[in-house]
């Protein structure tokens, strides 16, 4: 994980201006949180507060966390009304805590059922978690034609349900849904992932690169826009 945090540390200053995927995953993921939103909250992965922003204002204890501590920093200038926190989603905050919420991140985590594990003991009786993330079926355009090449394992959303309920948690709903994001080449493509700092640093030669993104450019027809389908998914999850 620590190229990841070191990938993401580079890329809080561009984030906000170059999330727009996880924006839309911010939105969607907002429409699930409780009405009123109260009792005492964790987000975990928050980056500068994308999904931060539709907490706000939150009625109890809202403590916002990130691994990144320059994401942090991000945050705290856009939203100082906001507590936050330097923090591994590995190693959650003393709770007990009637909400850990969080969007946009636990895919990059390597063992999903050890982490939602720390989240079920640091949640209060009756507490819930709140998520969202990119699942498998993310990015096949760009997995055509570099295969070998992904920071992360795309897991099924049938996997996150097993993980969640591995470590003890209910299921009470979930949701998939695929969204298409326009660029204006694959290039652009590319330089928004870097920018916000989720492809970690590979040795991907000049070469090879240059090649990648003609033939992602090909697909499209004309070597003109290029398309990016992200799979999306939900879930609201309780002890």
């Amino acid at each position: 994980m620590t190229d990841v945090i070191a990938s993401f540390e580079r890329g809080a200053p561009n984030y906000l201006a170059h999330a727009a995927v996880q924006a839309a995953m911010a939105d969607w993921v907002g429409e699930w949180l409780p009405h009123p939103r109260k009792g005492r909250a964790l987000e975990i992965g928050a980056g500068p507060g994308l999904f931060t922003r539709r907490l706000l204002p939150w009625n109890g204890e809202l403590v916002v966390t990130d691994a990144s501590a320059a994401m942090c920093r991000a945050g705290r200038r856009e939203l100082p009304e906001a507590t936050w926190r330097t923090m591994l989603a590995e190693k959650p905050l003393p709770g007990p805590w009637d909400w850990i919420v969080s969007s946009s991140m636990l895919q990059w985590m390597g063992d999903p059922a050890g982490v939602f594990c720390a989240w079920h003991r640091r949640l209060a009786p009756g507490g819930r978690i709140l998520g969202g993330l990119f699942i498998a079926g993310s990015l096949p355009e760009w997995g055509e034609v570099a295969e070998k090449w992904s920071p992360l394992r795309w897991r099924t959303a049938e996997e996150w349900r097993g993980a969640l309920s591995g470590a003890g948690l209910r299921v009470i709903r979930d949701e998939t849904e695929t969204r298409a994001f326009d660029y204006p080449s694959a290039r652009e493509f590319l330089r928004s992932l870097h920018a916000i700092g989720a492809a970690p640093r590979r040795r991907l030669g000049p070469g090879m690169l240059r090649k990648l993104l003609a033939q992602y450019e090909a697909r499209s027809g004309q070597g003109g826009p290029v398309s990016a389908r992200w799979n999306f998914y939900r879930f609201e999850a309780m002890i």
